[in-house]
């Protein structure tokens, strides 16, 4: 029978998919042209730190010396606020991956405050919140990026119907997954969740039958 409980791996497929999406979140206005490269992030300016942050998050460094250079650009007295979005993005990457939740929704939770609108940033604030556990403020974190529009709404998909499938929505899972999959056909993840689900409901259907008529 299907449980609520979520394999282990698909805990290591969300944080991939979290600090994926993330890094794409935090490309410059002349990069988030879907057809751009998103690897080729730079930020404007003249702060060695925030060009160093930069490199360091593209190349997936996520070293104590990457949080310092983020953290040191983000204190540039001349940043902009475009500079700021960009930085808190990369630094709220650096934490992601180095699971530090907390830290990472912090600077999110930033990156909303400068830019309400920001679709990559409510996504990743609700893929660090499933991290966290905290399934229905991630629902409403992820169901706010897809009414904004992401870039990559299979992930989001595929992130929301974990938190459904954690507060055994198993419905609402389902039909996140398969959602996922229709955006994207053949998307490893979300097959290997539908592949799942398919096989709990035979296995349930099994034990039914096997039953004693009484």
């Amino acid at each position: 029978m299907i449980r609520a409980e979520l394999p282990r791996r698909l805990w290591g497929a969300l944080r991939a998919l979290g600090a994926a999406v993330a890094l794409l979140a935090s490309a410059p206005a002349a990069a988030q042209d879907p057809r751009a490269d998103p690897r080729a992030m730079t930020i404007i300016g003249n702060d060695a730190n925030a060009r160093r942050c930069s490199a360091n998050v593209m190349a997936g460094d996520s070293t104590d010396a990457t949080l310092e250079a983020c953290t040191r650009a983000l204190s540039y007295r001349r940043i902009t606020r475009d500079g700021q979005i960009q930085l808190l993005v990369n630094r709220g990457v650096t934490y992601l991956r180095r699971q530090q939740n907390e830290e990472a929704v912090g600077d999110f939770d930033g990156v909303i405050a400068l830019d309400p609108r920001n679709a990559e940033a409510h996504l990743n604030r609700g893929a660090t919140l499933v991290q966290l556990r905290r399934y229905g403020p991630a629902i409403a974190s992820i169901t706010e990026a897809l009414s904004l529009g992401v870039r990559e709404p299979h992930k989001a998909y595929f992130n929301r119907g974990i938190a459904r499938e954690a507060l055994n929505d198993l419905r609402g899972a389902y039909e996140d997954y398969s959602t996922a999959l229709q955006i994207e056909p053949d998307w490893g993840p979300a097959n290997a969740e539908l592949a799942r689900f398919a096989r709990g409901r035979r296995e349930h259907l099994a034990t039914v039958l096997d039953e004693p008529t009484p």
